[in-house]
């Protein structure tokens, strides 16, 4: 090949490459946000499954303490009709 191929070759190649460079460079900065929005979306998920599962004890305590609540008034409540 002479110089004048392997200019044109190179010039077109290093076209090609100054036109996608600040393209790529867009793509990659927006891929990096949203990889980062993410990770913030897992950890809040984490945090919101340790709320939700938290939550969940305190309804069962309550619920419980409500089943011992009504045990205790249904005693109360045949000891005022046998009397």
């Amino acid at each position: 090949m002479t110089f004048p191929e392997w200019s044109l070759i190179v010039c077109s190649v290093l076209s090609i490459g100054l036109a996608m460079g600040p393209w790529m460079i867009k793509v990659h900065a927006k891929l990096a946000v949203i990889a980062s929005k993410i990770v913030d979306l897992c950890d809040k998920m984490d945090r919101t499954s340790d709320e939700h599962r938290r939550l969940w004890e305190v309804c069962s305590r309550h619920e419980s303490r409500l089943d011992t609540h009504d045990v205790q008034l249904s005693h109360i409540s045949e000891r005022l009709r046998k009397d």
